[in-house]
């Protein structure tokens, strides 16, 4: 075992590895790359993590270099959970520390996945509304500002945080708090590391006012960079907020540590309906109408999806041959039976003759159960298969996306290759997975020509290749291009401010450089699950 190791392990409740099987397992996530981390810490406390974090940033004023890289369920599609020097994984901090049913509060550890987190509040009649991976942890979906399919009519995770604890740079403990002015100029007077923090940033954000605005005003949704320093200052600068900063922050700011979450009642009924189209401008239309409809999710699939699921054997068999090249529209609602019964019985009279439709019924639950395998099966998220994520979470308004979709059709053609997409059109959420040839050097050339002119695709339709999820090490290869000058030394000055010696995931987001992300890529698409 290396010195730092056994060191760590010596002041940690938890444990460090540095066995070559262990790393293995952290060298990969859901994304295309593989990094050999030197390092695996596993703090099963908040002080642990403070330790870990002091440590790091000790050595890094002494000249000694070594990043941290914060890892939940090893679930991010863009690479920020690895890293070739520590990796400090959540998985022990798990705990639901409280729940306050009557005030529909729940304070829990970074590390607590969202299955675990609902199983427990169902008992209570309580839940937190997200469209996730259950696998995903409550730190991960902050620190990603992962888009989900209820985010329509749910708003997504920002909406149900209240308070963010998370350990800064020096492993000191900050809670984020919405503050008024007066709280505000106390914050900034404080002594310590959190006080440089609010009087920095405060700051900078009074001195970069117009650049500040300018982002805010944008149409386009975009996570890259640190574009939630738009929220900090809130209710018309009255008052002041670290928590959104830490969003789409991938742990380049600080490591969360615990969250407390507003809850909502959990629905007694939910009823799905799915609509299949020829035409994509027919679909969008009855879309927004049946966004006038409150639906809990509203997604937008390629009929192809089902047709390359069945070839597996997965085939839903639900729409005859008609419609196979083209739309499936998959909505459900949360309201009780009988308010449900009654807006899809009125959203189907609005159906142009051309669609058809298929209610869920307790007769064809099974056929409806079909088509979550068949989804599940062609984009297989349960294994490292050829469909890997290189393009998930993209934006494209609902108003644009008739003209995207054609244009998308001829992009296929001159790559030669299928792109069926799905995701929300509630909140313009997408995803690609082109199969992808990884163990050729022209394979690994393809996947940077893929992104940059995808992205250029994208731009001239309003989109954004980070509209759902930030960009890590994989999309940051193309959205650091796309960053002004000022915009880029903005958010370099935000990443300085809460991390002056460079310790946390150095090289993602801001710091990622292309020759090292193409070193990374996997040279073979049948890894073991990280």
């Amino acid at each position: 075992m290396n010195k730092i190791a056994k060191y760590l392990n010596q002041h940690l409740t938890g444990n460090v590895f540095d066995r070559e099987e262990i790393l293995h397992k952290y060298a990969t996530d859901r994304s295309i790359l593989r990094i050999m981390p030197q390092m695996v810490v596993i703090p099963e406390s908040t002080n642990d993590v403070r330790r870990v974090v002091r440590f790091v940033n000790q050595l890094a004023i002494k000249g000694v270099k070594l990043g941290l890289y914060t890892r939940g369920s090893g679930l991010d599609a863009t690479g920020a959970d690895l890293g070739k020097d520590i990796v400090l994984s959540t998985e022990k901090l798990n705990k639901i520390q409280e729940i306050d049913e009557h005030a529909r509060l729940v304070r829990v550890q970074a590390g607590c996945t969202l299955g675990q987190l609902n199983s427990a509040l169902s008992l209570l009649g309580l839940t937190i509304p997200i469209k996730a991976d259950p696998r995903e942890t409550i730190g991960g979906l902050i620190s990603n500002f992962k888009s989900d399919d209820y985010g329509g009519k749910y708003n997504g995770i920002y909406y149900f945080v209240d308070c963010i604890e998370t350990v800064v740079s020096t492993g000191d403990i900050v809670q984020t708090g919405r503050y008024s002015k007066r709280a505000i100029d106390r914050k900034r007077g404080l002594t310590s590391f959190e006080g440089s923090i609010y009087r920095d940033l405060s700051g900078l954000i009074e001195t970069q006012f117009d650049l500040v605005s300018d982002i805010r005003r944008r149409r386009t949704i975009d996570s890259a960079g640190y574009q939630m320093v738009t929220q900090v200052f809130r209710e018309k600068g009255r008052t002041f907020d670290l928590m959104p900063i830490f969003y789409a922050a991938q742990g380049t700011l600080g490591i969360i540590t615990e969250v407390i979450l507003r809850c909502e009642v959990l629905p007694s009924h939910k009823k799905r309906f799915a609509v299949a189209f020829s035409d994509a401008n027919e679909l969008t239309k009855f879309a927004q109408t049946a966004q006038g409809f409150d639906p809990l999710e509203m997604n937008l699939y390629d009929a192809r999806i089902f047709s390359a699921a069945a070839e597996t054997g997965k085939d839903p068999a639900i729409f005859n041959k008609k419609f196979e090249n083209g739309y499936v529209l998959l909505l459900s609602f949360d309201n009780n039976a009988r308010k449900n019964k009654k807006k899809i019985a009125k959203l189907i009279k609005s159906l142009p003759e051309t669609a058809a439709a298929v209610v869920e019924t307790a007769e064809n639950e099974s056929d409806f159960a079909r088509i979550d395998t068949a989804i599940k099966s062609y984009l297989n998220d349960d294994v490292h298969g050829e469909r890997m994520p290189l393009v998930d979470d993209f934006y494209v308004s609902a108003q644009k996306l008739p003209e995207f979709l054609v244009s998308l059709r001829e992009q296929e053609e001159a790559y030669d290759m299928a792109l069926p997409i799905s995701g929300s059109i509630a909140t313009g959420n997408y995803s690609l997975r082109p199969e992808l040839v990884m163990n050729t050097v022209a394979g690994r050339q393809f996947v940077v020509k893929f992104l940059r002119e995808f992205d250029s695709l994208l731009s001239v339709y309003e989109g954004s290749l980070t509209g759902g999820s930030a960009e890590g090490r994989v999309k940051a290869i193309v959205t650091n291009q796309n960053l002004s000058d000022a915009e880029f030394e903005l958010y370099s000055r935000i990443k300085k401010i809460f991390d002056p010696n460079d310790i946390f995931a150095p090289d993602i987001k801001l710091g990622t450089e292309i020759k090292a992300v193409v070193k990374a890529l996997r040279t073979s698409s049948l890894d073991d699950i990280a």
